[in-house]
């Protein structure tokens, strides 16, 4: 097993893990399962440190928009502010979604230090809220936001 091959593989199961987890839960994900096998089974082989650490450099990346089928990263603006949104799920194997908000200073209501993390179960999705629903809920109706 190599690197590109493990990315590969990666790149096809995780999108099917998502699908996996949006539709039937968390439980029983095989998709899921054997990414995380893999991973576990050939971390030492290919140099990393831990498996948390081979995961981390297979999963596949998306930047611009954010999704559920890679680990994805945006800036998103809510006049007045703009912030820099990280989403991740199955962070470390976990059947949760990692979302990480950013900004340079406080965002009044979500983080007075310009930084919040935020677990939420992957089941959460399931009703169709998609990650940047979720973060939008987060501010009042009022806010406009766009993804840029």
């Amino acid at each position: 097993m190599d690197l590109v091959y493990l990315k590969q593989e990666a790149a096809r199961l995780f999108p099917l893990a998502a699908a996996h987890a949006l539709a039937h839960g968390p439980e029983g994900n095989r998709p899921l399962e054997s990414l995380n096998s893999l991973c576990r089974e050939h971390f030492e082989a290919l140099g990393f440190r831990c498996m948390a650490d081979c995961l981390d450099a297979v999963v596949p990346r998306v930047r611009g928009r954010l999704t559920l089928e890679a680990w994805s990263s945006a800036e998103l603006t809510v006049s007045p502010w703009t912030f820099r949104v990280e989403c991740r799920a199955f962070w470390l194997g976990s059947t949760q979604v990692h979302l990480t908000v950013r900004h340079d200073g406080p965002l009044p209501g979500i983080t007075e230090t310009g930084y919040r993390s935020i677990f939420a179960p992957v089941g959460m999705f399931a009703d169709g809220t998609t990650p940047e629903g979720f973060i939008r809920g987060m501010f009042p109706q009022t806010a406009q936001m766009s993804l840029f």
